[in-house]
């Protein structure tokens, strides 16, 4: 057993430190309180019960199993199919070679029901690690649901059909999938957010709506939570209270709940919250409640002890149980009890999920806290109008849908304008711990370990806020990030508050490499965005997020209408002009992000650009501090030569290796006049083009400059001092 638990602590550290900080709450909690001592010891037995079996399920499968990592056929069961409101049919499978798959199936006349045995064939792959920061780990995501391989389906048939019963229980669901269709009609424009929030389903959202909830502290109201259920099921619930409670109480409440599960789609966010509203219900006590939900979320599917969502519930309802009470009378005499018995539980479920927020590397701040805070009080709001809008939509008019379609907008009105005055920060994470630590020993203050734990914990609280502010006053000036777009070039230049980005791959590497960086660094717009020359690969993600309103002009040295200029608008910006989306840059021209950082211009001069291919790539220096660093586009070794018969660049810190390393740039010449310490190559992992050439690579030794390349390195981070720099990558560190 220890060795399984070592093991897990290894691979999956980020949720077991989550699992122990919230075993070490629970423990503290039984310290401070003497009533409820023995309820958090239960609940403290599920929780370890919990980390163990979702551990010994993850080796035991990782034993057991063997891979052929290549396109195979197989035979498996189906465990579980889930339709998304935009048609998607996804399902979980076992098959005895290689354990738990998750796939989606393609476009066909095939319908599976859980009970099928399916003929498959397709790719097994071993999913690709995140190479840039604020990417999707979607390796870690499967591996938290219990499955090791990813899989790509080609062809897929019935072999075998489930029993009766499960055929009609996919029936039912297929008619109920038609009834939430139906229902969202009612909802015009708003039926994407209707989905979210009334049925967990965020498939219909779009990216940047689920980017912009989530910045904001509220990607919860996209997914049915305890809040959303115990709005529906408010009126009951009132009702239950005022009349005599009897024994029929009890499987009325946990029978609706099944029919909410149903009607809203039984995703995991809506079944977890069945699950904990009922246990809640039906036990004497609220925790007792909480460990009953727990015990029966394993039973159904042990990898629920790897799931954030599930970890982020438990210790959310332990916050709301245990500092809800004592909060509400502080808060009690300043706001009113009204007002105070809606902001706490809020207050309390944010304190106990900021563990989880800081490991998830999302941004904190005051403003998140007060939309959260509110947005949860008109999501539960909502929820309590929408059965009975839906219900008297059908029966009378669509008209009663208004009440439940008017708080969407409102809910969605207050996270656009909380959105515009935004002020996030990053709090370390030892510091939040200490922070969280040092409220609840100040809420259950009479007790005698918060006497003796007070002082200590204020100390250092102390130390790690001066520690903060000094790492702040000695942060880098600038920092320039090579993102790793795969066969592509990126650069993104962060300084003093201001943003350049010099190239963004391909159009697909916009979206899936570029946006997610600048999200993780919280860039909604880019100040100065310039394209080395119109090849796809630099141009094409500079367009994608010129689409998404990330990007308004975009700097090049060619703006003419040629064929190739003419083909990628045509597919890109089709009824865009290109005089309404570029600015010609060239020789002599000179942009200054900062006092102590600019970008100057060296090629190509106005008259010498053709066509914007790879002769006519932007040749440029960006000087932050006393660090150089030379950017050449594509730029082949003749056009290298020919600017240097003119004037010389000189000793430069930094070198972008030109056309991701091809033995046609960075040439000879351009090597003697810049002698370089260090050189960044950006190139695909096993492109074809055999990028970075070894002919490329033997110059750069004979002049003793060090090679760093995304290929290897993934993102590559420079960080600029006043008197020197360094360089990181994102998948292992370079100094």
């Amino acid at each position: 057993m220890t060795g399984i638990v070592l093991v897990f602590l290894r691979v999956y550290t980020g949720i077991a430190v989550s699992l122990l900080i919230m075993i070490s709450f629970v423990i503290f909690l039984s310290f401070i309180t003497r009533k409820r001592g023995k309820q958090l010891m239960a609940f403290m037995l599920t929780v370890f019960m919990t980390l163990f079996l979702g551990g010994y399920f993850v080796m035991y499968r990782a034993g057991e199993m063997s891979y052929d990592r290549s396109r195979c056929s197989f035979e498996c069961k189906v465990h579980r199919v889930t339709r998304d409101l935009e048609g998607n049919c996804k399902v979980r499978v076992y098959c005895r070679e290689y354990g738990f798959l998750e796939f989606k199936v393609p476009d066909s006349d095939i319908t599976p029901v859980s009970g099928d045995v399916l003929d498959v064939s397709g790719t097994l792959y071993v999913p690709d690690k995140p190479r840039n920061p604020g990417q999707f780990d979607y390796g870690s995501y499967l591996a938290r649901k219990g499955i090791e391989l990813a899989f790509y389906p080609e062809s897929i048939s019935i072999g075998q059909r489930a029993p009766t019963v499960m055929l009609l229980a996919g029936s039912c669901e297929e008619r109920l999938y038609e009834l939430r269709i139906r229902i969202l009609d009612f909802y015009g424009d708003e039926a994407p957010l209707a989905g979210s929030v009334f049925m967990g389903d965020s498939s219909l959202t779009p990216d940047n709506e689920r980017t912009l909830y989530n910045r904001n502290g509220c990607a919860h109201i996209l997914a049915v939570s305890g809040t959303h259920f115990a709005g529906f099921l408010s009126v009951i619930t009132y009702l239950s209270g005022k009349m005599r409670r009897t024994k029929f109480n009890m499987p009325l409440y946990i029978s609706l709940c099944i029919c909410l599960g149903a009607f809203t789609g039984w995703s995991s966010s809506v079944t977890r919250a069945c699950v904990m509203c009922s246990a809640s219900y039906s036990s004497r006590d609220p925790l007792s409640g909480l460990s009953a939900a727990c015990i029966m979320l394993m039973v159904a599917d042990p990898y629920n002890a790897l799931s954030y969502g599930f970890l982020m519930t438990c210790s959310a309802s332990l916050a709301i149980l245990y500092i809800t009470p004592r909060l509400q009378r502080k808060l009690d005499h300043s706001m009113g009890k009204k007002m105070s018995s809606v902001i706490s539980p809020a207050l309390a479920a944010q304190a106990g999920m900021l563990p989880f927020i800081l490991i998830t590397s999302q941004r904190y701040g005051l403003i998140p806290i007060l939309v959260q805070t509110v947005t949860s009080f008109v999501a539960s709001v909502a929820c309590t109008f929408f059965i009975p809008s839906v219900l008297l939509s059908f029966i009378i008019s669509p008209v009663f849908i208004e009440p439940s379609r008017i708080l969407l907008l409102l809910l969605d009105s207050i996270v656009h304008v909380a959105d515009r005055c935004y002020t996030g920060f990053t709090i370390p994470y030892g510091t939040a711990l200490i922070l969280i630590s040092l409220i609840f020993l100040l809420l259950y203050r009479n007790s005698a370990i918060s006497r003796f734990m007070r002082l200590p914990i204020a100390v250092l609280l102390l130390i790690s806020i001066v520690s903060g502010v000094f790492g702040y006053v000695s942060s880098a000036s600038a920092k320039i990030i090579f993102i790793d777009v795969g066969q592509g070039d990126s650069c993104l230049v962060m300084c003093s508050g201001k943003t350049v980005l010099i190239d963004g791959g391909t159009y697909e590497a916009g979206e899936d490499d570029v946006l997610p960086v600048l999200e993780y660094y919280d860039i909604r717009h880019i100040d100065i965005t310039i394209a080395t020359h119109w090849d796809r690969d630099h141009i094409g993600g500079l367009l994608y997020l010129y689409n998404a309103g990330v990007v308004e002009s975009i700097y090049t040295s060619y703006v003419g209408e040629g064929p190739k200029q003419i083909d990628i608008m045509s597919e890109y910006l089709p009824d865009t002009d290109i005089a309404d989306v570029f600015r010609q840059i060239c020789r002599g021209d000179r942009i200054s992000v900062s006092d102590d950082c600019r970008i100057d211009v060296l090629y190509p001069a106005s008259t010498y650009v053709t066509c914007g291919e790879n002769e006519d790539s932007l040749l440029m220096r960006l000087q932050c501090e006393e660090t150089s660093i030379l950017l050449t586009g594509d730029l082949g070794i003749d056009e290298e030569d020919l600017f240097l018969q003119d004037e010389s660049i000189g000793k430069t810190d930094i070198l972008k290796a030109g056309h991701h390393g091809s033995g046609y740039s960075t040439g000879i010449g351009l090597l003697e006049d810049t002698m370089p310490e260090v050189a960044i190559i950006s190139a695909g992992v096993d492109n074809p083009y055999g990028h970075p050439s070894p002919i490329t690579l033997d110059r750069l030794e004979e002049y003793d400059v060090t090679v760093v390349s995304t290929q290897s390195m993934g993102a590559i981070t420079v960080e600029i001092y006043p008197d020197r720099f360094s360089i990181r990558g994102y998948l292992n560190d370079c100094s």
